[in-house]
């Protein structure tokens, strides 16, 4: 007699978790090992008494890269002049968070000179590309959305658009219209403050919310787009007090628990999130999302079997959701556990034959074994389902580059230039460098700098502002890095004419006659931004040689 499926599922992921159990005492210590290193380097900089201390801000291309070779580098100059350089980069971090976190680690680490290299992960569009791959944590911290709360509040917003006999397309102009028919309109006011959210005027957001929960205080809807709205404007503490409110007036909402966890999740509060989490389970136990979010939570601590356990829990509470097993997949991946990850990977693909994430998570995961053939395949069985995505062009482009097929990479990546995407530009600059074409290498860069130019983030400039700001009251010097690849001009934009005591560092001549060199795998791990993305190490040793030119000579004259 054929047991059912899903009397399976437990029976097969215990055994995976006895397999497992030897190699995560391993794992697990490693983990923390890792997670603690950065800090202890830190702390043993700042022991170095007479020290010129220089504090590198940043995101993943910071954070254990280039900073490690920056510090040694500047002290085998001879220059007489001791250097410590502390590591505050975080995977993951928008230029909020490090904005909002600058002053404690100012008067914590008390720096000569802050080196900032920030903005790939600001939502929407930025100076720098946007990273692609979904094989990336990085991607899924960067896909957040209330996608979910916009679905709950849809019908009481078309159901106000009908009272207000107007469109269920709501526009500003509609939305004061229905207001002045009736100023106790609640939903109208949380939807205008929605919109002025998006458009980035976060004062009249702010006074639409206000508005509604003036009007309805035991409604908890505007308190949480008000907590949106201040996360959006770097002002955690206002919305950490927005989000828990909402909690209060509605404890059973377990999606706004979870929200609340994630939120503390990227401002590193891991406790508080977890109890967040944990909440949200605790009000609702089949809330599967609430368990892949703890489970990526552990996997930031090093809590490599907590991890485990919560993702094979979504699983359990959701057998049939095949993004869970793509996530664990990766999770499984990361950890060198490639049997476990490669069978995963496949029952995503199984569940649903037409989730193109699945193809592409396989994929890249067999190019890393350097299975090409395999990985081809799946990348374009990816790009078949999803045929108006850049991306996809982009990825089968960079398999065909990396086996030398330059004329089938060439083709891949002009289609998806026609989808107008400037990380397409950008790659078709790359591969041009490498071929030796530098007129049209240089031309396509300059497509793909328009495109950055004109879709700069507000928020970028704004956090980029304040830094400065605060870097000047305290008399700190500030070196502004440009991303590899990328031009400096853009980001001397942000400045404009207030750029005089910045330091400016432009890696572009150096990176792309680098490439033009030795080709783009000598010095990227992977090509998920188009032109550039993490570095190996030689990418970050000629990073840091390339900062470290600039700080002794713009700063001592050397």
């Amino acid at each position: 007699m054929t047991m059912p499926f899903k009397t399976k599922i437990p029976l097969i992921l215990l055994r995976i978790f006895l397999f497992f159990a030897l190699l995560e005492i391993g794992l697990r210590l490693g983990g923390f090992f890792i997670l603690s290193l950065q800090e202890y380097r830190n702390m043993q900089s700042v022991k170095h008494r007479g020290s010129y201390r220089i504090m590198c801000l940043g995101d993943s291309s910071t954070q254990g890269q280039y900073p490690r070779f920056l510090e040694e580098i500047l002290n085998q100059r001879n220059t007489g002049i001791q250097f410590s350089v502390i590591d505050k980069g975080l995977g993951g971090t928008a230029t909020s968070v490090i904005v909002a976190e600058l002053e404690s680690n100012l008067n914590t680490y008390d720096p000569g000179m802050v080196v900032a290299m920030i903005g790939a992960n600001d939502a929407g569009p930025h100076i720098c590309c946007e990273a692609a791959s979904t094989s990336k944590i990085v991607l899924f911290l960067k896909s957040f959305r209330t996608y979910r709360l916009a679905r709950l509040l849809w019908l009481p917003i078309v159901t106000t658009a009908r009272q207000m006999h107007t469109s269920p397309v709501l526009t500003e102009g509609s939305l004061k219209q229905g207001i002045e028919s009736n100023p106790q309109n609640y939903y109208a006011y949380v939807e205008l403050g929605r919109l002025y959210r998006e458009q980035r005027k976060f004062s009249q957001a702010e006074d639409a919310f206000a508005q509604a929960i003036k009007l309805e205080p035991q409604n908890a809807r505007a308190y949480v787009q008000l907590g949106w709205c201040y996360r959006a404007e770097g002002k955690f503490s206002q919305a950490e007090d927005a989000f828990v409110q909402a909690i209060k007036l509605d404890p059973k909402n377990d999606e706004e628990c979870v929200r609340l966890g994630w939120f503390y999740r990227k401002q590193g509060k891991f406790s508080q999130a977890e109890e967040s989490l944990k909440q949200a389970i605790k009000v609702n136990p089949e809330n599967d999302k609430a368990f892949i979010r703890l489970g990526w939570l552990y996997q930031d601590q090093g809590k490599f079997s907590q991890a485990e356990d919560a993702f094979a829990q979504a699983i359990k509470l959701n057998p049939q959701n095949e993004r869970i097993y793509v996530r664990l997949g990766r999770f499984c991946q990361a950890r060198g556990k490639l049997s476990q990850a490669e069978a995963l990977f496949k029952k995503a693909i199984e569940l649903n034959p037409q989730d193109s994430g699945a193809y592409i998570a396989l994929g890249w995961f067999y190019q890393k074994q350097g299975r090409l053939s395999e990985s081809e395949a799946l990348f374009r069985k990816a790009t078949g389902f999803s045929s108006q995505d850049a991306r996809r062009y982009i990825e089968l482009g960079q398999l065909h580059q990396a086996r030398g097929e330059l004329s089938q990479a060439e083709a891949l990546f002009k289609k998806a230039v026609e989808a107008n995407d400037y990380c397409a530009y950008g790659t078709l600059s790359v591969l041009y460098e490498e071929n030796g074409n530098l007129e049209l290498a240089r031309a396509y860069a300059k497509e793909a700098d328009k495109l950055r130019l004109a879709k700069t983030n507000p928020v970028t400039v704004k956090n980029y502002h304040k830094l400065k700001d605060i870097l000047d009251k305290k008399g700190i010097r500030l070196v502004c890095v440009q991303y590899p690849m990328r031009p400096v001009e853009l980001l001397k934009r942000i400045f404009q004419d207030d750029d005089e005591e910045i330091i400016f560092v432009n890696n572009e001549k150096v990176f792309r006659d680098a490439v033009a060199k030795d080709g783009y795998n000598a010095y990227f791990v992977d090509a998920s931004s188009g032109d550039f993305d993490h570095c190996t190490d030689r990418g970050n040793k000629l990073l840091a040689e390339n900062i470290a030119n600039v700080i002794l000579k713009e700063v001592f004259h050397q």
